[in-house]
Order: structure tokens, then C-alpha cells, then sequence
């Protein structure tokens, strides 16, 4: 019952927060903006009138691409690392937005001003930076213990087993654990959050034990709520990927169909963040004891 309360209590935040999500999905539009116009720009000048790129929309083909690697693979790669800059910028705007999204979800009547939105994310934000960077050391940790030892048992079988199968639910069952895992750590991160803004402290190391705690505590709720939630956006993604083989972009038209798509998808995403930090957070403040609206 606590778990649907709180599923439906951040169902209610989301729905309260398309303006919120609007002015960070612009945020993120324009950041995708400063990489597209001078990639788009770059390559139509390396291709000129060749109808290579236009193929490689229909369907992959290796020779052509391997063609155009080995023309303009220079250009290509200046653009990899700027892709890779620009992941970094994401990952600080998303750890930015957060405070932010909390500081208004932690207001009763949900009123959006910029003024309380961007107050939340200049306190919080060296927090949440921090935090994420020993999370993403955790995830970092947690992916070495479990796939290299397993390469190791994958490559000391591939010359003995005569069944190909058992080399696949071996990999299968490193992976399952591995996603386990993966999703276990996003939700102390969440909680984490909500702690130390719920706190109002400054002790990331020590509030990463406190959510540690909190979420083992209540081990069936919060996994059970985060897989609840998280139903939507494999739903939303699979919807996503059965559109793009129907509609495939091989023409204008169509690629102006699947850009308004991916926007929509996009924005939908953030709608889905401020759903699990709402979710989480009325679930940490019934276990409390505390009211929520």
C-alpha cells in the first residue's frame, strides 16, 4: 500500500512539473544544438553531393562506411571527442537539474518559479556532484569484480566445452547480476540524495551509509518501487525503436517524423525523472512518518 501511495504521489509531481521539465529539456536541446550544427555542417562538406550518407540511412552497409571512415575519419573522430566533452557537460547539467527538481518537489504546492528551481541547484550541486562521482566509482568497481572474472571463466571454458549454450547462461547469468547490482546502486544513489537534501548536510560519504541503511531496510519497497517506475521508460524505449523500423528515416519527411519523436522522447524522459525522485522521496517521507501532500 506505502509503495502504490508513493508511485502514484510521484505520478502526481510529474504531472505538476511540465514546466519544469520544459525549461531543462531546452537546456538540453540547445547543448545537443552546440555539437549538431557544426557536425551536420562538417559532413556535408566532407561528402559534397555523394549519396553515401543517404544509403547508410536505408539500411548499414560496411563498405560504405568503411569508405567514408577512411575519407573523412579525421573529421569523424574530432567530433567523437567532442561527443565525449559533451557527455561530461550532461553529466554535470543532470547532476545540476537535480537539486533543483528536489527543491521544488520538496514544496507542497508544487508552484515552478526559476528563481526557487535554480536555487536548489547552486546549493546542492557540489553535493550531488561529489556523490555522483563516488557512485560512479561504485559502478566502476562493481563492473570489474563481476565481468572480469568472468572472462576469465569464459575463456578458460571456450576451448573445453563442446556447447556453445553454456557459454551463453554463463554470460547471461554475469550480466543478470550485474544489472541487479547496477539498479541496486541507482537507487541508494537516489536515496542518497534525498537524504542529504532532506538533511540539509554536507556528509556524502556518511549519508551514502545512512541510504545503504535505509534501502536494505526496506529492500522489497524501494526495489520493487524503482522497477515499478522503471516499467515506463523500457516501455516508452521498445515503443520508441518498433516506430523507428516502421517509419525508418529514408526521406525528409520521415526523419522530420522520428526528430519529433526522439524531442517528445526525450522530454518524456525528464517527466520520468522527476517521477522516480518523486516517488522515492514520498516513499522516504512515509517510512518517516511524515505527511505528504
Amino acid at each position: 500500500m506505502k509503495i502504490f501511495k508513493a508511485y502514484f504521489a510521484g505520478l502526481k509531481s510529474a504531472g505538476k512539473s511540465k514546466k519544469m521539465a520544459a525549461v531543462i529539456y531546452a537546456v538540453i536541446f540547445l547543448l545537443a544544438l552546440v555539437l549538431a550544427i557544426p557536425f551536420h555542417t562538417a559532413l556535408l562538406s566532407q561528402t559534397g553531393n555523394s549519396m553515401a550518407l543517404h544509403a547508410l540511412l536505408k539500411h548499414f552497409n560496411y563498405t560504405i562506411f568503411s569508405d567514408f571512415m577512411n575519407s573523412s575519419g579525421k573529421v569523424i573522430n574530432i567530433f567523437i571527442l567532442a561527443a565525449l566533452w559533451m557527455g561530461i557537460f550532461y553529466f554535470l547539467f543532470t547532476v545540476f537539474f537535480t537539486g533543483g527538481i528536489l527543491n521544488v518537489l520538496s514544496d507542497g504546492n508544487m508552484k515552478f518559479s526559476i528563481l526557487n528551481f535554480l536555487t536548489g541547484c547552486e546549493k546542492y550541486f557540489f553535493r550531488f556532484f561529489r556523490l555522483g562521482i563516488y557512485l560512479l566509482i561504485i559502478q566502476f568497481l562493481t563492473a570489474v569484480i563481476i565481468f572480469f572474472p568472468l572472462s576469465k571463466i569464459l575463456s578458460t571454458n571456450y576451448e573445453t566445452t563442446q556447447n556453445e549454450a553454456s557459454l551463453f547462461y554463463i554470460s547471461l547469468t554475469g550480466v543478470i547480476i550485474f544489472t541487479v547490482l547496477f539498479i541496486l546502486i541507482l537507487i541508494i544513489g537516489d536515496y542518497a540524495k534525498i537524504i542529504l537534501f532532506h538533511n540539509d548536510s554536507g556528509k556524502v560519504v556518511k549519508t551514502i551509509g545512512k541510504s545503504f541503511q535505509f534501502v536494505f531496510g526496506h529492500l522489497f519497497g524501494t526495489y520493487t518501487l524503482y522497477l515499478l517506475i522503471l516499467v515506463i521508460p523500457v516501455l516508452l524505449f521498445v515503443f520508441y525503436i518498433l516506430l523507428d523500423n516502421a517509419v525508418g528515416m529514408i526521406s525528409g519527411f520521415t526523419i522530420f517524423i522520428m526528430f519529433l519523436s526522439q524531442q517528445a522522447f526525450i522530454w518524456l524522459r525528464v517527466l520520468i525523472k522527476v517521477w522516480f525522485l518523486g516517488s522515492e522521496l514520498s516513499f522516504y517521507k512515509i517510512l518517516n512518518g511524515c505527511d505528504i501532500q
